[in-house]
């Protein structure tokens, strides 16, 4: 008997690791390579709906469903109804669970009624658990395909809004020409293309900026590109897949909304530094070694000093800082001087300039216009600060309900308690004694918290101040005399 019950649970540690395996993959497959927060919150997300399908099937059959599960024989001095209404119970929660918790992290900000996100979880755990068994059948074969043929994955770091989505995607396919890597867009394979349409149907809407309404797909004969919302995932032979991937970080730096980091510290320098290539690029030549530019500069490098960053956000930052600097100093991007001046100026987009109406201002009518920029600023700062006010005094007070509400129960639950231990001393005393006991103990203790509090209260208010307005007086009736 041990040893079967070694095999079975050798089985299990075996059966746990692969399907371990198997969600890793099919988070990836999905949403890309994501991190921290991100990837806790889809990797929940996906095992709950991968164990929906079971739960269901445990309702028809619980001593399948448990043995599967768990790798647990099912005793039968356990009554199957009991077990068959806990699968059940489990069954229903999932899903109340997975609307909830999806309504809370939606990357879209959107807010819902409780009632409303428990009824978008059933159609949102359905539509990921079918993802999931889309996955479960591809991913292992394309795994294989791509060993076979000696291609590798490669995840690039890249977290778009839906705004610069298709953006990034045209500024990688456009760098990769230009350094004789040719893409044609094409259609997502079904095999692609099929679990997030699942998604964007079943869904409806939660997982907006996890996965694309149309996931951009090139492709030659020796390299593929998928841009995901946060990652570009790249597969071919190594040495393409790296030189790729050197390019596409170099030319998406200092884009609006494209971040390469993680971290949400990192992203905010990401952002600062994005600004600052914002401005440079509308005239290049002119903020050519710009002093504000480059005490900007200088203010980034302090502030990735002083924020700890974890070491794969801190290298990305600080190389697209350097570039930056390259930038300002009139120089070209390290890889981009591999190309012929011809064919870089003849592929590059050139800059947008100030549009006319600016232009044509006079030097005194610019300062107006930037006193009445800087006013108008001032103001929303001020209605933002205020709205900000609001929501956090808001929060709190919510915090402040949950709270009490916490030390309510927490009040019946040591009432619960001290009934408990009531309960057992009767078993050396009568019940009587017992709780005068439990009472006279409680009441000592309360007696000795509110003395040590009273001993603390405060004698003499504002005696600081008093003194120090005595003070004042002295000493003005002595200028005085």
């Amino acid at each position: 008997m041990a040893f079967i019950q070694a095999i079975i649970a050798f089985i299990g540690r075996t059966v746990g690791k692969i399907l371990s395996s198997l969600l890793d993959w099919a988070v990836v497959s999905l949403f890309g390579r994501v991190t921290g927060n991100r990837k806790l919150f889809l990797w929940g997300m996906m095992a709950a709906a991968a164990a929906w399908p079971i739960l269901l099937v445990g309702v028809i059959a619980p001593k399948a469903a448990l043995f599967f599960l768990a790798f647990v024989p099912f005793s039968s001095t356990v009554p199957p109804g009991l077990v068959r209404t806990i699968w059940l119970a489990l069954a229903v929660l999932v899903p109340i669970m997975v609307g909830v918790t999806i309504a809370r992290q939606s990357p879209t900000g959107r807010q819902e009624g409780l009632v409303k996100s428990v009824l978008r979880g059933f159609p949102i755990t359905a539509g990921l658990a079918a993802a999931f068994v889309v996955l479960l059948v591809t991913v292992p074969v394309l795994r294989l395909a791509s060993m076979a043929r000696g291609r590798h994955d490669t995840y690039v770091p890249l977290v778009t809004s839906p705004e610069s989505y298709h953006v990034a995607a045209k500024v990688v396919v456009t760098t990769l020409e230009r350094h004789g890597i040719e893409l044609a867009s094409v259609a997502p394979p079904w095999w692609a293309a099929l679990p997030s349409q699942i998604l964007q149907t079943l869904g409806q809407g939660a997982f907006k900026g996890y996965v694309a309404d149309q996931s951009a797909y090139f492709r030659n004969d020796e390299l593929e590109a998928v841009l995901y919302p946060n990652a570009l995932l790249l597969r071919g032979p190594s040495e393409i897949s790296a030189r790729a991937h050197a390019l596409a970080v170099e030319a998406l730096t200092g884009h609006p909304d494209m971040f390469q980091t993680v971290s949400s510290d990192a992203q905010e320098l990401e952002r600062q530094i994005q600004r600052v290539w914002s401005t440079f690029r509308l005239n290049p030549e002119a903020h050519e070694n710009a002093g504000p530019l480059l005490s900007r500069v200088d203010d980034i490098a302090t502030e990735i000093v002083q924020r700890p960053l974890p070491f794969d956000d801190w290298q990305v930052v600080y190389r697209q800082l350097l570039q930056l600097g390259r930038a300002l100093d009139g120089q070209r991007q390290t890889l981009e001087t591999t190309l012929p001046k011809e064919r870089l100026m003849a592929t590059t987009t050139p800059y947008v300039p100030v549009d006319p109406v600016t232009q044509s201002l006079s030097t005194r009518q610019l300062l107006t216009q930037l006193l009445e920029t800087v006013s108008l600023l001032v103001t929303k700062e001020v209605e933002l600060a205020r709205a900000e006010l609001k929501a956090n005094l808001k929060t709190e007070l919510d915090m402040v309900k949950l709270l009490a509400a916490g030390g309510i129960v927490a009040v019946f639950g040591v009432n619960m308690l001290l009934v408990a231990a009531v309960f057992a001393l009767t078993v050396w005393m009568p019940g009587w004694m017992a709780a005068l006991g439990v009472a006279v103990l409680l009441l000592a203790i309360a007696g000795l918290l509110g003395l040590i509090g009273w001993q603390r209260r405060v004698s003499a208010p504002l005696a600081v101040t008093r003194k120090t307005v005595k003070e004042d007086v002295q000493w003005a009736k002595e200028r005085l005399a």
